[in-house]
């Protein structure tokens, strides 16, 4: 994160990747214009009323007083074709639901070729409509959109790749998520600079000693040392 970039979480739960960017921002905070940009780089969308609550309340913790977070569905807001470059963000972090499927009026806010009628899916598609020219993302999704074949995953995949460069993937150890679900998950790192040219793979396998995640053995960061060490060294 760098003062005065704009970050966006469309479907933020609780505020989690929203608050590890302020946390990492505020170091960086030298001049009251800075505080300013600070408190005012940041957008969140919920659709659930008890975690919106608790996001709100998460960043009036985090020192921001007016906390840009919105009570709705990401999906709906407008028509995916009549968003605008002022609608864009110069960063997305995100981990949508996955697992559910829209209902037609959802998918009616969608181009036919891009309306897919699972959720996560539907949430790339807005992903790539509110991301800056220039701008980068990462985003958490299941194995079904990176391996399904039907008209609307291709299409969106095939937006993905040659209008955006996804340079890196991620597969996660499964379990990662239990108990609330034990799909198989991906983190996907793309950015608006041109169409992919390479795309690296990293598989992180379980840590030694677990056979599995669970609500109390979660996955920590220090799981995550292997990647990040390979991540500016890669081989």
């Amino acid at each position: 994160p760098k003062i005065g970039e704009t970050m966006a979480d469309l479907a933020c739960g609780t505020g989690g990747f929203i608050t590890s960017w302020l946390s990492e921002l505020e170091p960086q905070i030298q001049t009251t214009d800075d505080q300013e940009k600070y408190a005012r780089c940041i957008y969140g969308i919920e659709k659930k009323q008890f975690p919106y609550i608790l996001c709100v309340t998460n960043l009036l913790l985090h020192g921001i007083d007016e906390p840009n977070v919105i009570h709705g569905n990401a999906l709906t807001i407008h028509n995916l074709l009549d968003y605008t470059e002022d609608e864009a963000f110069d960063v997305l972090l995100m981990n949508p639901p996955y697992g559910g499927n829209e209902k037609n009026d959802v998918k009616n806010y969608f181009p036919a070729d891009l309306a897919s009628s699972e959720t996560a899916d539907l949430f790339l598609d807005v992903m790539m409509y509110r991301l800056k020219i220039g701008g980068r993302a990462a985003v958490v999704l299941p194995d079904g959109f990176l391996f399904g074949t039907d008209n609307a995953k291709l299409n969106i995949k095939k937006k993905l790749l040659t209008e955006f460069n996804l340079h890196t993937v991620v597969r996660l150890p499964g379990s990662v998520f239990s108990p609330y679900t034990s799909i198989t998950t991906n983190i996907l790192f793309f950015d608006r600079t041109g169409p992919t040219n390479e795309t690296w793979f990293y598989r992180l396998d379980m840590p030694e000693g677990y056979k599995h995640f669970s609500k109390t053995k979660p996955m920590r960061l220090e799981h995550f040392a292997p990647v990040m060490e390979w991540w500016d060294n890669r081989q």
